[in-house]
């Protein structure tokens, strides 16, 4: 499973803007991760494994590819699904819809995301479940990269992956390759 993740994102080494105030040194093309849903279905099934411990009665995941699998692993669980919408910042957020935030105070939600690098994402969807009185419970990813296992102590939550793929990550005010003078890449068209 592990190889087949990896090589569904296509990763790519160089000097990236990651899109979330922060530079890496590793770019995935996620989408390619769901060109073929039967292709991500077995791993689905295992992050479901790991989350079923946590009893949540939802699985929330930011819209993009972490919505795709978290709509799966919640179909899976026979739970709710919960979009979290991407709202440009500074600082960046994610929103539930309001229909949403009005049915969940005090229910365990997992958060779910394709692939965890500075948790810039999964950190949001948590403060927004929070903000809307449910209880994170557990975060789970296809892909943890570099540090991504900070996540449990920054959230306080079990983080579960299924891949690790070594990276490095930095706020893009203290990125190492800007000031060494290397020139952003360009991720694939």
């Amino acid at each position: 499973m592990s190889a087949d993740l990896s090589e569904l994102a296509r990763p790519r080494r160089g000097h990236f803007d990651l899109g979330t105030g922060y530079h890496g040194d590793l770019w995935l093309e996620l989408d390619g991760l769901f060109l073929w849903p039967a292709r991500i279905r077995p791993a689905a099934q295992n992050l479901a494994g790991h989350l079923r411990q946590y009893g949540p009665t939802a699985v929330c995941g930011p819209v993009a590819g972490g919505a795709f699998l978290a709509q799966m692993v919640a179909e899976l669980l026979g739970a709710a699904f919960l979009p979290a919408y991407y709202e440009p910042g500074p600082p960046a957020r994610y929103r539930l819809p309001r229909v949403v935030r009005d049915e969940i105070a005090g229910w365990p939600v997992a958060v779910v995301d394709d692939a965890v690098n500075a948790g810039t994402a999964v950190r949001a969807s948590c403060q927004e479940l929070r903000a809307a009185g449910a209880v994170p419970v557990a975060v789970a990813a296809l892909l943890a990269l570099g540090p991504a296992a900070a996540i449990t102590s920054t959230l306080g939550l079990p983080f579960h992956a299924l891949t690790a793929l070594p990276s490095q990550a930095w706020p893009a005010h203290a990125c190492p390759l800007c000031a060494a003078g290397t020139p952003l890449d360009q991720p694939p068209a």
